[in-house]
């Protein structure tokens, strides 16, 4: 299982063991090292203890010696052997330790049997030593008191082995039991750990296409509700493309059907006719119809990007003035073909807002490009911009026919037309306005045009400070 494909609840739960064990071993040896060399240093002291106290008897008298012909004393000036040999018989829960007393003249007075036979330590050693004995391996320490008795004592290093043994046995059968029960509870643990991420994952799961209700962030960890709320965003985002996606299928299946339509049936009647003025007739009413497809192209294709941009892009400072002194100049030739009026009102210092710049040009094109269309040649439109407290107060207003009160509020929806308009709108400019508006948490009204008659658009939004 590589570590691409593992679980998170595996990744975590061997990341945890192995970090156990890379503390744990290192601390067992440690720990072992540690204990066994104060064994050492205990037993080591013992041990020379025990060698002071004995030649400490054997000086006063206190340990009785007799004269005996025993193998392992030697021979004295006299040919006889002074001293006694001490049997040795330990049990198998006592350590075998063995001693050798010298006098002055460096001859053996007392010994056990298991070390009698030992030659005579040399003056270089004194103290602790390893030695080779009876086929095993002898821990010995050798002093001369201040009786000038050569004392050497020592035991066998089986029982430091033994003891050795146990240590290891201590310290490693925690670590082979423990582990793996260590393991078991470590995965459960972070099983349970993980029961916000498994609850996650269940209600995903059960969330149901276009919902827009967020997950809930009450009862989540603090490391999981970073990434809760950038999924509840990211959620919100991709509702708000596929909403755009389902209203741009909507767009064009409803807009493009009907000028195709028009343009096949005028194409296919001046293919069947031998009349030429009829033909050219029909070719120009087909040539209108995609005059109009294009219209209408134009502005589905304005309505998202207008939504896409706003949705990718974060809002900066833009200068309302600017913005709409750049779209006028786009409209010039429809305002000189038209000759109508043109007037633009408004401060000398920048008016500047908070928001997307291709959903307020987007929203200016289509309030003057409707204002200009409404309004017949030799008629006026005046576009104003200023500011008012804290707020950027837009009018734009023409004499145009204008709305009636009561449809006022119908025109933004989309493809909403009016029937008793002679032009040839589809509906989707005042819809553009309006969600231009919602990402500007702006408002807009239709109000009557001082102009005598026509319309008056009124757009405020809040305005930053100069």
């Amino acid at each position: 299982m590589t570590p691409h494909t593992a679980s998170l609840r595996t990744r975590l739960t061997l990341l945890i063991i192995a970090v156990m064990v890379a503390v744990l071993i290192p601390l067992g040896w440690i720990s072992y090292r540690r204990e066994l060399r104060e064994m050492n240093e205990l037993l080591d002291g013992r041990l020379a203890q025990a060698g002071r106290t004995l030649g400490t008897l054997i000086a006063h008298g206190q340990l009785p010696l007799h004269e005996a012909d025993l193998p392992g004393i030697p021979q004295s000036s006299d040919g006889h052997r002074h001293g006694v040999v001490v049997s040795v018989h330990p049990h198998n829960y006592e350590p075998e330790v063995g001693f050798q007393a010298y006098d002055p003249q460096g001859e053996l007075i007392a010994a056990t049997s298991n070390l009698a036979d030992l030659p005579p330590p040399t003056s270089d050693e004194r103290g602790f030593r390893d030695i080779q004995h009876d086929g095993g391996l002898w821990r010995m320490f050798t002093l001369q008191n201040r009786a000038n008795l050569v004392i050497r004592i020592g035991e066998r290093a089986d029982n430091r082995m033994d003891i050795a043994r146990g240590l290891v046995i201590e310290h490693t059968l925690p670590l082979l039991i423990g582990l793996p029960l260590l393991a078991l509870l470590v995965s459960f643990a972070v099983k349970r750990g993980l029961r916000p991420v498994a609850l996650l994952t269940q209600l995903l799961d059960r969330r149901t296409p276009g919902s827009r209700k967020p997950m809930p962030l009450n009862y989540a960890p603090q490391e999981i509700k970073p990434l809760i709320a950038a999924l509840n965003q990211q959620l919100e985002r991709l509702e708000d493309a596929l909403e755009r996606e389902h209203r741009f299928a909507t767009d064009v299946a409803h807009e493009l059907r009907t000028p195709l339509a028009a343009t096949m049936i005028h194409l296919e009647s001046a293919m069947i006719s031998d009349d030429q003025a009829e033909i050219e007739f029909t070719v120009r009413h087909a040539q209108q119809s995609m005059a109009r497809l294009g219209r209408r192209i134009e502005q589905i294709l304005a309505m998202a990007r207008l939504e896409a941009g706003a949705a990718s892009q974060q809002r900066v400072r833009l200068d309302l003035s600017r913005i709409a002194i750049e779209v006028i100049e786009e409209l010039a030739p429809l305002i000189a073909e038209k000759d109508i009026a043109f007037a633009l009102n408004h401060d000398d210092t920048p008016l500047m807002v908070l928001g997307h710049e291709v959903a307020l040009t987007a929203m200016f094109r289509n309030l003057i490009e409707n204002a200009l269309r409404y309004t017949e040649d030799g008629g006026q439109v005046e576009v104003a911009i200023r500011r008012e407290g804290q707020q950027a107060v837009i009018d734009i207003c023409d004499n145009g026919p204008g709305i009636p009160e009561g449809r006022r509020q119908a025109v933004f929806q989309r493809f909403h037309r009016e029937v008793e308009s002679a032009t040839r709108g589809f509906g989707l400019g005042l819809s553009i306005v309006q969600r231009a508006i919602e990402l500007h948490e702006a408002s807009i009204e239709l109000l009557e045009s001082p102009l005598g008659r026509g319309l008056l658009v009124r757009i405020r939004m809040g305005a930053e400070p100069g």
